[in-house]
């Protein structure tokens, strides 16, 4: 269809009209409510970003209160490994000191048999056990590093 062959009668031209300004009409009221739209999400943006912010200040601050909380415990932690350290070498020093102050003892006692008179004659300790001659080792510390 060609210009020349619509006619060009004020009922067709009308018409044309009013379906163009319908259109119109119609893109007007889309941009409105697009503008509109376009404002809220604006607000929300940068209701966002503050919220963003805010969290970002929460995670440093609850960070730093970590990491003081961690070096707090670890000077906690070393100050008693190094009194337990301390603690151990003058256990150890005891024990030496009473090892060779009781050198001169040889031989323990022997220990008395034990017969419970409500035990079964079965279940009866009737042997005296020798003990062996032994010294007594120092236990070993423990190496804490």
């Amino acid at each position: 269809m060609d210009l020349s062959q619509i006619a060009l009668d004020v009922p067709t031209l009308k018409l044309s009209l009013a379906v163009v300004g319908g259109l119109l009409l119609i893109a007007m009221v889309r941009i409105l409510f697009l503008l509109r739209t376009n404002a809220k999400l604006r607000q929300s943006t940068s209701k966002m970003e503050q919220q963003v912010l805010s969290q970002q200040q929460a995670i440093l601050s609850v960070r730093s209160d970590s990491n003081a909380w961690r070096g707090e415990m670890q000077r906690m932690f070393d100050s008693f490994r190094a009194e337990s350290s301390k603690r151990l070498e003058e256990s150890e020093q005891r024990y030496q000191d009473i090892q060779q102050s009781a050198g001169i003892i040889s031989k323990p006692a022997k220990p008395v048999a034990f017969s419970a008179p409500s035990m079964p004659a079965s279940f009866a300790v009737t042997e005296n056990v020798e003990l062996e001659e032994s010294s007594v080792l120092p236990v070993p510390a423990l190496n804490i590093s």
